[in-house]
């Protein structure tokens, strides 16, 4: 079912909802954590001391709350280094297949193959747990992580995911849940209470941090409290952490029952900058293995620099013809709406990918400190002066956020108005008319797609520079020196 007007936008703000500096302290002694971190008593748990992570804007929730979690378990990370050390901030994807036509912007592609790929790296834990048959949503989120090879834990609703969830706050270790936001008791909710949304699919992270049995409680780290009411306001009024009845946590919980326990590990593996540069790597040139394993030969995806450049290829007269075909049987109308919620869409997705690549740029310096990445974040900061003519955050931060303030929205919605109302169905006559408008939103989708190839090499020779041991540096000096000798004493014997 294809949404339209403002009610597209207001959905599409909430669905995008769900969507690391090098670990200080990753090798941590069990008993010591749990009694530093750690209150219990028979009928009630605590994690204490995790501190309160911002998400900032609307599809940062997942890392916000991963930053809290693996913060409480000593991995000092906040949210603009766990954009980087995830590759959240560097990575891009892109299908066009039919009537798909998707931006995938790195903080909401594979979230947890990635953590994945990230605790690997970073030597912590991951536990996952979820329930496929509570709900519809159930059988296509077990698809998707099969499809991905990340292992999880089958639970039966409520009673074992409330068990699981007790149990591992009395190990000491915080737990994220995936849930939908109406049913969240905080005023913030409130809109969507009103306008009377009542869908079960878990469309936003939160940290559990506590439990009350006598009370029938459960305490909550919501990062998304004040991005609706003020997005520009940081809600350091504590407001952030809340408590939760029984009875509404299993109204939000009741999509998935999805469970994510982080726990300390073996710690960061011996040779993790190299290996972490290539990942990164992979991420902005768009290796198809390090994106999609087991899936590299689908024709249409393309990843990392590549994405937008086939995005870019698709803003066409035949592209968007392409597109519109599917959708013959519907009237002028809901296919012109269809057509400006694409460009919408596009934004939404360019704002995330943004912001998160802004955050991840700034924040690897600190990550890896052993390289000069000076050159590097000179070279991937030229891409924000192109994404900013697409990005606004009050796209993804505004519930009936008008469209049309930058380069996508204002370009599809004049050719959706020549196309309905003034060449009555003829797209490509309404292409045409604003075939510049298009041609420079390629322009610029293109010119971050070179960045990010330059980039990686730079942030390449960073690495190569790293791995030449310094005693072959000097050698090859003072070799130099010896060479310059030699010719010079030649020389003189010459003379």
């Amino acid at each position: 079912m294809k949404l339209t007007g403002n009610g597209f936008a207001l959905i599409t703000i909430l669905a995008i909802f769900i969507s690391i500096g090098v670990p200080r302290t990753t090798d941590l002694d069990t008993a010591s954590f749990l009694k530093t971190n750690y209150d219990v008593s028979t009928d009630a748990g605590k994690v204490t001391e995790v501190p309160y992570v911002w998400q900032e804007i609307n599809g940062f929730c997942h890392w916000a709350t991963l930053s809290m979690a693996l913060q409480s378990i000593g991995v000092q990370l906040d949210l603009a280094e766990v954009l980087a050390v995830s590759g959240a901030g560097f990575t891009a994807g892109y299908v066009r297949y039919e009537d798909d036509w998707k931006f995938l912007p790195g903080p909401i592609y594979r979230q947890q193959s990635t953590m994945t790929t990230v605790a690997d790296l970073f030597g912590f834990e991951i536990e996952f747990y979820m329930d496929t048959d509570s709900t519809d949503y159930g059988p296509l989120m077990a698809l998707k992580m099969e499809s991905e090879s990340v292992n999880w834990t089958e639970i039966d609703g409520w009673d074992e995911g409330i068990q699981i969830l007790k149990n591992g706050i009395d190990r000491g270790f915080p737990v994220e849940i995936y849930v939908n936001l109406q049913n969240l008791p905080a005023s913030d909710y409130d809109i969507l209470r009103d306008l009377g949304i009542n869908d079960t699919t878990p469309t936003h992270s939160i940290l559990i941090t506590g439990y009350n049995n006598t009370s029938g409680t459960a305490q909550i780290m919501d990062p998304a409290i004040g991005l609706i009411d003020d997005p520009a306001t940081f809600p350091d009024d504590g407001s952030g952490i809340y408590d939760i009845s029984y009875t509404s946590l299993d109204q939000a919980w009741l999509g998935l029952y999805g469970i994510t326990i982080v726990k300390p590990g073996s710690g960061i593996r011996e040779d993790f900058t190299h290996d972490f540069v290539n990942y990164i790597l992979d991420r902005l040139r768009g290796d198809r293995t390090s994106y999609a394993p087991e899936s590299e030969d689908i024709f249409f995806w393309n990843f990392g620099s590549n994405a937008f450049r086939a995005m870019a290829a698709d803003l066409t007269e035949a592209g968007l013809s392409s597109f519109m075909d599917e959708f013959d049987e519907y009237n002028l109308e809901t296919k012109s709406i269809i057509l400006q919620n694409l460009g919408f869409e596009i934004e939404f997705s360019l704002t995330q990918q943004c912001e998160s690549y802004r955050a991840a740029i700034d924040a690897l310096p600190s990550v890896l400190p052993d390289l000069d990445l000076q050159d590097f974040v000179s070279e991937a900061r030229l891409a924000l002066e192109h994404f900013e003519l697409f990005a606004d955050n009050s796209t993804v931060n505004t519930p009936f956020y008008t469209a049309g303030r930058k380069l996508v929205t204002q370009a599809f919605e004049n050719i959706a108005y020549q196309y309905e109302h003034v060449l009555d169905g003829d797209l490509s006559s309404a292409v045409s008319v604003y075939h510049e408008e298009l041609a420079e939103i390629q322009i610029h989708l293109t010119a971050i797609a070179d960045v990010w190839d330059a980039a990686a090499g730079v942030l390449e020779r960073a690495l190569q520079g790293l791995r030449i041991p310094p005693i072959i540096l000097l050698s090859t000096s003072i070799a130099g020196i010896i060479v310059l000798v030699i010719v010079f004493v030649r020389r003189k014997r010459r003379m």
